[in-house]
């Protein structure tokens, strides 16, 4: 038989499903519209005719990469703000639909997105290009390119003026908003102090719109320079961590803050904040500073105390941390211990080792406030601030952003109404250099402190203890931080782990790396007996501490396979947008999974990679030749999944 011939129960099939079919719902044009926006936004539009836009097949390569750049475009306007449905306009199987990005405060960032739609059957489908039926397929009749072009300028036309509409209404949108974290009943009953203090809590805590409500937001009538203070606040919000002065001294974490002035009369009032930065002129490195920020404030027409922050806040160019402490009053930079002080009892100890300990635990804790509160603020201000910004510097020393350390106790010494402790600044850019630090302690009318400026009188006595122990910890120091990373004599000899309990050592470790909490990575580590296996377990450790810091997104794992000495788990890792396939060997122990950090294998293929997985492998091989030909099979089992094409799964 020639003809197509379809069996009985095929045919009730066939039409069953052409039935339901014409009988489906017809999908929403908004929805749609939003649908088609979202994937813009996360690059994820498929522009092949058939794909998840109207595209016409006929449309030539050209015209592609012409739609292609301006999608990439839309894209970078979309940014992350929400997006909502405006007008609606259909013509049968057409449509054109306005959406609106509303989030955000300020009104330069308001857009609207024409879109035009296509119905295929029962769903709508975006066109390829905005505000326009162009390659979409539509035809060419006259009558068909009259309605579809009636349709392209309605959406032109409404475009500017739902935009219009929209800048209107922003106004009491804002207010909503900000009214939700701050009432106005709140910004009305609040003295001038509690304005200014609130304020700085709002900073402290990136609320926006409680900044912009303190800002003047809910007043019935805007302050004259409105726009910069917005703009101004926003910026600084949505700068993060790399907010610069002079609001990071409001809004950066590690900037300590205190209350130093107040004064109000009437209608009007001001609040001086002092603040110990210790970063200094930069987040990376520079001396701290102190520097005073005076806010002004004053009562609208309406009751409400709105602030006034100084003309530096609202500019583009950011003054240096040197020209803040200039124009600083130095009675007030001396009012800083004082104040602190009083606000954060001291926590001095009744011994001098439980201040160094105190000391030892602050440090690790990234705790700058604790930290200030066992030093001896009583002593002349100029002294006591001396103590407070030379204690930041320390401080900022370890836990800067981009200089990870860990504060490493070696030795104690007491002597008398003195006492020194001596820490290893163990350093994740240079693993394995000798960095000491003598941190000494006195004993004051309250108990023991931690004095960080301190004199010749105080050291002198225990100068010889200080060089003996500096010399004595140079070749100990490595053995005393490694000293829950377990050495294997040999790895074969018990069971592989489970991948389950591979996973978990693994997840263990890029947690911690992230963290960069150093004891909790070498506590999951173990070593080989080599000569070398300290250094370059400690390199392979900082390497990855510092690379966690520029993961855009919590790394996947690959794949997991066990071999006959080790159980292998594969990741992958997003590296400044570049991806890269580590594989991480985990050990049985006597004391549970570990994983052999110093035998690291990256899946790639250019040379240099390739030549240190051989080297890698090598040291592996002089331990133990047995687990180096195993874990060789286990990684051509990761580098044939993980070419750079395979998916990832989630962990």
């Amino acid at each position: 038989m020639n003809g197509l011939w379809i069996s009985p129960v095929k045919f009730i099939s066939v039409l069953l499903a052409a039935t339901l079919t014409a009988q489906a719902t017809p999908s929403d044009p908004g929805k749609a519209a939003i649908d088609f926006l979202e994937k813009v936004r996360r690059r994820e539009l498929n522009l092949e005719p058939g794909g998840d836009t109207a595209l016409s097949a006929q449309t030539a390569d050209d015209k592609k990469h012409q739609i292609a750049r301006r999608l990439e475009r839309m894209a970078h306007d979309l940014g992350s703000d929400p997006l909502e449905v405006g007008e609606v306009k259909t013509d049968e199987n057409f449509a054109a639909v306005l959406v609106r990005k509303i989030g955000g405060f300020d009104t330069s960032s308001l857009q609207v997105f024409p879109i035009a739609l296509v119905k295929r059957g029962a769903e709508w489908t975006a066109a390829p290009v905005p505000a326009s039926f162009e390659n979409a397929g539509t035809g060419y009749a006259s009558a068909l390119r009259k309605r579809v072009e009636a349709l392209e300028t309605w959406m032109l036309r409404e475009q500017v003026l739902d935009l219009e509409l929209l800048r209107e209404q922003s106004a009491t949108r804002m207010r909503q908003k900000i009214e939700v974290n701050l009432p106005v009943k709140d910004l009305r009953n609040c003295t001038a102090q509690q304005a200014g203090e609130r304020f700085i809590t709002a900073c402290i805590q990136r609320d926006l719109p409680s900044m912009l409500g303190y800002l003047g937001g809910l007043a019935k009538q805007l302050p004259e320079d409105w726009p910069a203070r917005l703009k101004a606040a926003d910026h600084a919000v949505s700068a993060g961590a790399e907010v610069a002065r002079p609001w990071r001294l409001l809004l950066a974490p590690e900037v300590i803050r205190i209350s130093i002035r107040h004064e109000a009369e009437d209608d009007r009032g001001e609040v001086t904040i002092a603040c110990l930065d210790p970063a200094g002129n930069g987040r990376e490195s520079g001396t701290p500073v102190i520097s005073t920020v005076n806010l002004g404030l004053t009562k609208t027409a309406d009751n409400l105390w709105q602030i006034t922050p100084p003309d530096e806040f609202l500019q583009d160019a950011t003054p240096s941390a040197e020209d803040a402490d200039e124009n600083s009053d130095p009675d007030l930079l001396d009012d800083f211990p004082v104040k602190w002080s009083a606000a954060h009892p001291p926590a001095h100890q009744p011994t001098a080792e439980l201040v160094y300990q105190s000391l030892t635990k602050a440090l690790h804790d990234s705790d700058l406030p604790t930290v200030l509160t066992l030093l001896d603020l009583s002593n002349p201000p100029s002294l006591a601030r001396a103590s407070c910004i030379e204690a930041a510097r320390i401080w900022w020393t370890i836990h800067a952003p981009a200089s990870v350390r860990h504060t490493m106790p070696l030795a104690f010494k007491e002597d008398g109404a003195a006492a020194v402790g001596l820490f290893q600044f163990f350093s994740a850019k240079d693993p394995n250099f000798y960095e000491p630090q003598a941190f000494y302690f006195e004993k004051s009318a309250t108990g023991w402190c931690w004095n960080p400026t301190p004199t010749d009188k105080v050291k002198a006595p225990l100068q010889a203890w200080v060089d003996a122990e500096t010399k004595h910890w140079s070749e100990r120091w490595q053995s005393a931080l490694m000293a829950n990373c377990l050495t294997l004599e040999k790895i074969d000899g018990l069971p592989v782990p489970t991948e389950d309990a591979a996973r978990g050592v693994v997840l263990a470790w890029l947690d911690a790396t992230h963290r960069g909490d150093v004891p909790a990575t070498l506590s999951i580590t173990t070593r080989l007996n080599t000569p070398e296996s300290a250094t370059t377990t400690l390199q392979n450790l900082g390497y990855e501490i510092l690379g966690a810091r520029h993961h855009k997104q919590a790394p996947l794992i690959t794949g997991i396979y066990q071999g006959k000495c080790s159980t292998a788990v594969g990741v992958r890792i997003d590296h400044d947008g570049k991806f890269n396939y580590p594989l991480y060997p985990v050990i049985q122990t006597a004391q549970g999974p570990r994983i052999l950090v110093e035998i690291d294998l990256i899946a790639a293929g250019n040379r240099g990679r390739d030549f240190l997985n051989r080297t890698a492998l090598a040291r592996l091989w002089k331990a133990d030749p047995a687990a180096a030909d195993d874990f060789k099979k286990l990684y051509s089992q990761h580098q044939a999944k993980t070419d750079g094409t395979a998916p990832a799964s989630p962990p």
